[in-house]
């Protein structure tokens, strides 16, 4: 298999993937032109890494990564797809004997569902869903938090394993998450996180759809009200450029404590960046960036092509 581009890109409850005046306007623009090559490249599936927002992931049984190796499920937050997607189960399957091959532990889900974690990426960038997608969720709310340096190496044993894969097939891998961001935690060891909250992230499975629709209004009142949220926009550029030149190292050295302080509970996504540039092997040739205060997010959206560049 052909492995012919990556993307990594910001996701945001605030956006409905339509084309916006303001802020965000440059964020769009570059993901709109990713989009445009992803087009003319017809990959024949996209592998996405990216986290989960408590949907469907909970702390009775928390992987570090899992890997969907055959129905995909989207739950349809904040104007995302809902519904099922189509899927690659035999690559899903490839690329988890390969791994688990080259030392890693990843769980398997053969019924997986996702939120816009991966769905709204996944909708940017292949708008009538047609291409089928293998999703990797990649734990970024707590404790087991794999380390940058994980992600790294866990996503090259992804990339060399689709590389591996027979036949002439072209695939996109995609990484989703940050940039920095401090929304509250959802992690069940954080001593901001309330009992009742808590309780949720551990045992919430049969009331996610209530809670969902509870966040949801919360961010709709947030936005309606002009509210705002802190962006480390000099760290989030730091990032960027670490990735564009090549100094991979100097991120990977960072440890969980860093990242968090550095880029907020939000940032700690950006091991789905982290993973997409250990799969695709090289630097970010194309990079965007905008903090969107209104969005509470620092929006960045960086790719590379195998045969042409954005």
């Amino acid at each position: 298999m052909q492995l012919v581009g990556m993307v990594a890109m910001s996701h945001s409850p605030s956006w409905n993937l339509q084309l916006l005046d303001g802020p965000a306007r440059p964020y769009i623009d570059a993901v709109f032109q990713a989009r445009d090559v992803v087009t003319r490249l017809r990959p024949d599936v996209l592998v996405v890494f990216g986290p989960d927002h408590v949907r469907n992931f909970f702390f009775d049984l928390m992987p570090s990564f899992c890997i969907g190796v055959e129905r995909v499920a989207a739950f349809g937050d904040y104007d995302s797809p809902a519904g099922e997607l189509p899927n690659d189960a035999d690559l899903g399957r490839f690329i988890a004997a390969r791994v688990m091959g080259d030392g890693f532990d990843p769980a398997l889900s053969y019924n997986m569902g996702v939120d816009h974690g991966i769905s709204q990426p996944y909708a940017a960038l292949v708008p009538d869903l047609s291409v089928p997608v293998v999703p990797i969720v990649v734990n970024s709310a707590g404790p087991p938090l794999p380390t940058l340096a994980r992600c790294h190496a866990f996503g090259r044993s992804v990339g060399q394993a689709i590389r591996a894969y027979p036949g002439e097939a072209r695939a996109l891998v995609v990484g989703s998450g940050g940039m920095s961001h401090w929304p509250p935690s959802v992690s069940p060891d954080s001593p901001e996180v309330s009992a009742e909250t808590r309780d949720y992230l551990i045992n919430g499975r049969p009331h996610v759809r209530a809670f969902n629709a509870a966040r949801e209004e919360s961010s709709r009142n947030r936005r309606a009200t002009g509210g705002t949220g802190p962006i480390n926009e000099a760290w989030d550029h730091w990032f960027l450029d670490c990735l564009q030149s090549g100094r991979i190292d100097e991120l990977l050295a960072l440890d969980n404590a860093a990242l968090l302080d550095a880029s907020g509970p939000g940032g700690q996504e950006l091991r789905a960046w982290i993973a997409v540039i250990g799969a695709w092997g090289g630097v970010a040739e194309t990079v965007n960036y905008c903090p969107v205060p209104t969005w509470i997010t620092g929006m960045g959206c960086i790719s590379t092509f195998a045969t042409e560049k954005v």
